[in-house]
């Protein structure tokens, strides 16, 4: 944005966190950030949610055990009410830029007894093979990404022909600028999304609104799929 004031001109740009502001910010947030998203009720969300995609009948019919990857697993929240929900037998390979937010999944998916594995990366230059998982998921990492276009070709790239990404961002709306406000973040509405899949290589995507609670009024879920 750019105004002109007598003989001046001043312009505004937007300017998103560094990754390490970003690690930074999350390792203090840590210790209680699974605590919190319990209260605020996300866990909950998290749950109702996937028992909504199982519903749909959307996802592939995985008898066996799988991989998959989780983008920005935090405290493995999301990842845990997959398990819990969909495929108890899943190894999940969790990413995320904060040491602390990966030893506090730790903690969470052991208690739980869900095979994990743990790498501190950036998503923009994940360390898989291409092909790699069944699935990949992302929850509230996303909008973090001064490029989200390159995020997410990155985890369509590790993805197996064919394969699904389920996404949660945060949505246009009141409470999504007020996220946005307190932690740096973009917000995104359907269409800004569904072109951002389209052009990372996704097909038949769907969206998803969260049943109840706080969560329906900050954040959208949408699943797409590796084109073939």
């Amino acid at each position: 944005m750019e105004w002109t004031i007598g003989w001046w001109q001043v312009s505004v740009q937007r300017v998103y966190p560094t990754t390490t502001q970003l690690s930074q910010t999350y390792n203090r947030a840590a210790s209680g950030w699974h605590q919190k998203l319990r209260l605020l009720g996300y866990r909950a969300a998290y749950q109702k949610l996937w028992q909504l995609i199982k519903t749909a009948n959307v996802l592939p019919d995985w008898k066996d055990k799988i991989t998959l990857c989780d983008c920005g697993i935090g405290t493995a929240a999301f990842s845990l009410a997959f398990a819990q929900t969909i495929n108890s037998t899943a190894h999940i390979t969790g990413v995320d830029l904060s040491v602390e937010m990966l030893n506090q999944a730790d903690r969470q998916l052991s208690q739980f007894k869900v095979s994990h594995q743990l790498c501190q990366s950036d998503v923009n230059t994940l360390p898989f093979a291409d092909d790699a998982f069944d699935a990949v998921m992302s929850a509230h990492m996303l909008e973090h990404l001064p490029n989200p276009a390159q995020g997410l070709r990155e985890m369509v790239r590790i993805l197996c022909p064919g394969a699904p990404l389920v996404l949660v961002v945060t949505r246009s709306s009141l409470p999504g600028t007020l996220i946005q406000w307190h932690w740096g973040n973009r917000c995104f509405n359907l269409e800004e999304l569904s072109a951002l899949m389209h052009d990372a290589g996704l097909s038949h995507i769907q969206f998803f609104s969260f049943p109840v609670g706080l969560a329906r009024l900050t954040s959208i879920a949408c699943i797409g799929f590796r084109k073939t």
